[in-house]
């Protein structure tokens, strides 16, 4: 325990493995590491010579994985600011390894750091889809050069999960970021072939390591919160409730590979506030993205097409423990928590109904058999008991295969069982074909499903995908919120790469068929779309879209046109900017009788970083749907916010946000000072302020201030 207390301030000071943890990559200190290049240049060109070099190092001892990158190339062109953890902005230039430690394909952790130190990890999965939330141990130093930059990492072996073998073999993926006269380009340790499986999949780079002892992980997370609420009445009057302060336990054990994880009463309040999302023209409810920390480790285990599981249905648990196990060919986890206040979506057809109930106790189960090299097979069980009765289970069934290195497929199956609850959450008179929207203790089952191919070489991508959710399915601790659909998607798009004034691009043609299960076209559409990247950072994209049929609510509509363009630019590591202009047509549905209204959205958004620690990003969204014939308005209004962020050092910032929301007329201020050493040590103090516009007079309508000491004790 006291190794990890004084780490972070002995770190800076001290020597490990014979190396000087300074980001001054020399070669005495590195004599004895693996040494690898990255000679492949796979953006924009596709697989050729790499115009800068890339000389990378590791090795290791019991303890620790040492990586060190000496990055060359001119100085001038390096763009980088000091970042936040996991802000690593994406017009840094960067360095990253990605280790694969069973070496199946699964899913790589890939550990980056940008030329200033800033560092970020996460983890992707044979999809290559990145979950930018998973946070371990790690550090990174870097030091810019007179012949470009260097990097070193130190990576504890305890922040890896591997098996229990003394001889590893570790599948590799070395990459690198840079702007090269302007441009951006990618390197890599080997090449990248489009269509042979996941990316990891496809190196035959590796590490050894003899005579390695796996630590099991022992760590407690205790935290304490504070925070003092202010809120307008029913009467107009302002209510200060006392300061409410608790006392958070969470740990982690680890066992014969098995990761145990427990919380006793947790904050899981959000320090980040949810991006606002407009929502005047929509019939169903808004997904946010998952932010709490506790939910996100193994969130790869619960990854679906359908969105079975939505962890943010839990909303305030009471308790919530977890195990889970990442073998070389057999996985699972396990999630069971009591929620002290459960939201509940009742989905239906083309509107979903929403409200709150009391208390719910909800499981979660997942296995998952890896057959080869980025190929699995897996089965999801959930489970939610309501407080107020009932109860809700869902099993689903899952596959992913590759064929010929160009083809590959995807499944999933999916029953649902509901007894639902008793309750007045919801309160509406319409109903489906078979039953009410209420809460009103009625039995019901459905089903869903999903099935994709894709074809994919260097130049061309086609891909067919077809997904249903049947009249009865129901998710409860998923995100479904609409069903009674089948949809068929097809598309083929062509890959286009050069050296020229266009560097990279696509174009794509995309044919979509949606019905419901009585055979009614929902709708039937075409879409063209179109992306260039050119020279200097700049990017166009535009789509055109037709909805030769449409339906809502038994009114067919034909021929709904829609145009996208959108342009964005960054000449430089100070600037970067988008605008996006949306025009045509669209169904207004939130009238008595829906109806074809004229479309126009606007939105711009930038980023100015106005020295290597200060940033001020703006951002403007607006929407406006209108009458054809009367051009009356049927919603017109934007969103607004502004926010500048002062980054002290790569483990603590200051920023402040204010966003107005022209739509509901309400203001959103927020100030926050963070402190984040490494992956769970936090301490954060702000405060927010919410006010309304009424009569043309601004008045408080809440505030807060709060603050949140965690600090994670690491037995190692």
């Amino acid at each position: 325990m006291l190794n990890r207390l004084f780490f972070l301030l002995l770190i800076p000071f001290i020597s490990i493995a014979d190396i000087k943890f300074d980001g001054i990559v020399n070669d005495s200190e590195w004599s004895d590491a693996e040494v690898y290049d990255l000679p492949y240049e796979i953006s924009p060109s596709y697989n050729t010579e790499a115009e800068h070099e890339t000389i990378v190092y590791i090795k290791n001892d019991s303890t620790n994985l040492y990586v060190a990158f000496k990055a060359l190339g001119n100085k001038n062109f390096i763009r980088a600011g000091i970042r936040a953890r996991d802000g690593i902005n994406w017009l840094d230039d960067q360095v990253a390894i990605g280790i694969d430690t069973f070496g199946d394909g699964r899913y790589y952790i890939r550990f980056s750091a940008n030329p200033l130190g800033s560092i970020a990890d996460n983890k992707v999965d044979n999809k290559d889809d990145f979950d930018g939330s998973y946070n371990v141990e790690f550090d990174a130093k870097a030091q810019i050069t007179d012949q470009g930059y260097e990097v070193e990492f130190v990576i504890p072996l305890s922040s890896l999960n591997f098996s229990d073998n003394q001889n590893q073999i570790w599948t590799l993926m070395l990459s690198r970021k840079l702007y090269n006269k302007g441009s951006e380009a990618r390197y890599m340790n080997y090449k990248k072939i489009d269509g042979a499986g996941c990316i990891i999949c496809q190196s035959n780079e590796f590490y050894v390591m003899d005579n390695i002892v796996k630590k099991n992980k022992k760590r407690l997370i205790p935290s304490l919160t504070a925070n003092s609420i202010r809120e307008r009445n029913d009467d107009g009057n302002m209510n200060e409730e006392p300061i409410d302060s608790e006392f958070t336990l969470g740990g982690v054990y680890e066992f014969g590979g098995n990761n145990f994880e427990f919380s006793i009463n947790p904050d899981f309040s959000q320090v980040e506030a949810d991006q606002s999302k407009i929502d005047v023209n929509s019939t169903t409810a808004l997904r946010f993205e998952e932010k709490r920390i506790f939910f996100n480790e193994g969130k790869d285990f619960l990854s679906s097409d359908l969105s079975t599981v939505y962890t943010r249905s839990i909303n305030d648990p009471e308790y919530a423990i977890k195990l889970y196990n990442r073998g070389e060919r057999h996985s699972y986890y396990f999630l069971d928590a009591e929620d002290a206040i459960t939201p509940i979506i009742v989905p239906g057809y083309q509107r979903s109904y929403s409200g709150l109930l009391g208390k719910s106790h909800a499981n979660i189960f997942s296995y998952n058999y890896n057959i080869e090299r980025g190929q699995n097979i897996g089965f999801l069980a959930t489970n939610r008991d309501f407080e107020e009765g009932g109860n809700s289970f869902l099993y689903s069934l899952k596959g992913n295969f590759l064929f010929n290195d160009i083809y590959r497929t995807q499944f999933e199956i999916v029953s649902t069982d509901m007894d639902e609850p008793i309750s007045d959450a919801i309160n509406t008179s319409n109903v489906s074909k078979e039953h009410t929207y209420n809460l009103d203790g009625e039995s019901f089952s459905g089903y869903g499903g999903a099935f994709g191919v894709t074809r994919e070489t260097e130049n061309w991508s086609s891909k067919y995908y077809f997904a249903t959710k049947s009249p009865n399915f129901r998710s409860d601790l998923g995100f479904t919120t609409e069903n009674d659909w089948k949809k068929h998607s097809l598309s083929h798009k062509y890959k286009y790469r050069s050296n020229g004034l266009i560097k990279s691009g696509n174009i794509q043609i995309k044919k979509d068929l949606m019905t419901d299960y009585d055979g009614i076209i929902i709708d039937q559409e075409t879409v063209l779309s179109f992306r260039a990247e050119l020279e200097n950072q700049l990017n166009l994209d535009a789509s055109w879209d037709n909805s030769h049929r449409s339906s809502f609510e038994g009114i067919s509509f034909r021929n709904i046109k829609d145009y996208n363009f959108g342009i964005s630019y960054s000449p430089s590591s100070k600037f970067w900017m988008r605008f996006g202009y949306d025009w045509g047509e669209r169904i207004a549905r939130n009238i008595d009788t829906p109806e074809i209204g004229e479309r126009e959205d606007y939105s711009f958004n930038s980023s100015f970083q106005l020295t290597d620690q200060f940033r001020l990003s703006y951002r403007y969204r607006k929407n406006q749907l209108t009458d054809a014939i009367t051009k009356e308005d049927y919603f017109s209004g934007y969103i607004t916010s502004l926010r500048g962020t002062y980054q002290f050092d790569k483990n603590s910032f200051f920023k402040i946000v204010h966003e107005y929301n022209n739509f509901n007329e309400d203001s959103y201020t927020q100030a926050l000072f963070q402190w984040q050493p490494d992956s769970a040590t936090i301490f954060y103090f702000g405060g927010t302020l919410n006010q309304e516009d009424i009569e043309g007079t601004w008045e408080v309508e809440g505030s807060q201030v709060y603050m949140k000491l965690q600090y994670l004790f690491n037995f190692d």
